[in-house]
């Protein structure tokens, strides 16, 4: 049961070991009586109580980062906020992108006549029709 105070969040402290073995057996036993009980010449709960209030430590520790200054705090702020501004921008992408696709889709797959999309390319280009269509006859 103490060894698994640290996982499930409980603080390991001889307190909260002598309210749950009170609340398990219906008796309060005391903290002497409980460091002190010994099965086969070990002190079971003692070693119990080390080992989870070791664990805790370790947790604890682990959780926290290792050197924690505000020069860190304001890069990692800093992080946070470019961050951000990634997702928007590869979001905005995105968007952009399915408004491209979208567009090039009915561009292939609406029909269109040849001979009108070369005559406009012609009026634009500023070549006389009749040349176009020379050069259309000659190939």
């Amino acid at each position: 049961m103490i060894e698994l105070f640290p996982d499930s969040d409980i603080p390991v402290t001889w307190a909260s070991v002598m309210a749950h073995s009170k609340k398990r057996f219906g008796h309060g036993f005391n903290r002497q009586m409980l460091s002190q009980k010994e099965w086969n010449g070990r002190k079971i709960i003692a070693e119990a109580f080390k080992e989870a209030k070791s664990v805790q430590k370790r947790l604890s520790n682990d959780s926290l980062p290792k050197y924690s200054n505000a020069h860190r705090s304001l890069l990692r702020k800093r992080i946070a906020e470019l961050e951000a501004k990634n997702m928007a921008l590869r979001e905005e992408l995105e968007e952009v992108r399915a408004q491209q696709i979208d567009e090039l889709d009915v561009f292939l797959n609406t029909p269109r006549d040849i001979r009108l999309m070369v005559e406009s390319f012609a009026e634009e280009a500023s070549l006389p029709s009749s040349n176009v269509k020379k050069i259309g006859k000659s190939e």
